[in-house]
């Protein structure tokens, strides 16, 4: 008899953890419809506050593209002047930048896109990475609810499937009726290095976008404004060609 309610008692708890994890992945991906979707273009503009100082703005025209499997990005700074021309271009985890400064093109280490991208509190693989979700190499864990800027939420805990994952771990903050973001964490030596909030969601093609977040870093006083003016889904502007390092090396 012990036997048999000691089985159904690891039976329960095993059936539990397994639907947990099923739940918090289903969350994760409805969450990352947002940032999923063939042929995206972007404007934006990224504000650098050191010490509450702002920096020149950044306008960087980006492309994503999802082909065969693979997902290509593409971010080029159009302002200001002292940045203009500089490109970035990831396909899967390989990462060009042309300095516009040199007009020279660098394929980096796959440890560089980790650095920061134009002096921001955005890494290279921040603004490259998640084409297919902010999930894709992690492993999601629901570990609990909060409220965040008055909304219900999940948590749910992301651990890094592999060593060339970003982040250790990241921890997602998705509201319970839309399953939008609305924070994530971001952690590395056990740390929380910094935080991301996300505001004004607006619907574009059937799809909830936010077209205003802030990266806070906790390890210097340093916060990113992200503002975007435009986004597109299925646009006619990005096309193959771009997604090459002969055209990363044209960019003017």
């Amino acid at each position: 008899m012990k036997k048999i309610l000691m089985s159904a008692l690891l039976l329960t708890v095993f059936t539990f953890g397994f639907l947990t994890a099923q739940t918090a992945q289903e969350i994760v991906d409805r969450a990352d419809e947002a940032f999923q979707g063939d042929r995206v273009y972007s404007t934006s503009r990224m504000t650098v506050y050191k010490s509450g100082e702002a920096q020149p703005v950044q306008e960087i025209e980006s492309y994503t593209m999802e082909k065969g499997g693979k997902t290509y990005s593409l971010s080029i700074y159009i302002a200001p002047r002292r940045m203009k021309g500089t490109a970035n271009l990831m396909i899967e985890d390989d990462l060009w930048v042309r300095f516009g400064s040199t007009g020279r093109t660098r394929k980096l280490s796959s440890s560089a896109k980790k650095n920061s991208a134009g002096g921001t509190d955005f890494s290279y693989a921040d603004m490259g990475d998640g084409g297919q979700g902010l999930s894709e190499k992690y492993t999601p864990r629901l570990t609990g609810e909060d409220k965040i800027e008055g909304e219900s939420c999940y948590i749910i805990e992301l651990i890094a499937d592999a060593s060339d994952s970003p982040y250790e771990k990241m921890v997602v903050y998705i509201t319970k009726d839309t399953y939008r973001y609305m924070k994530i964490e971001y952690f590395e030596s056990n740390a929380n290095i910094k935080s991301m909030t996300f505001y004004d969601y607006k619907t574009v093609n059937g799809t909830d976008y936010p077209f205003r977040y802030i990266m806070e870093n906790h390890t210097k006083p340093s916060v990113t404004e992200v503002e975007v003016d435009i986004f597109e889904i299925n646009s006619s502007k990005v096309k193959d060609r771009f997604f090459t390092t002969g055209y990363l090396e044209s960019i003017r």
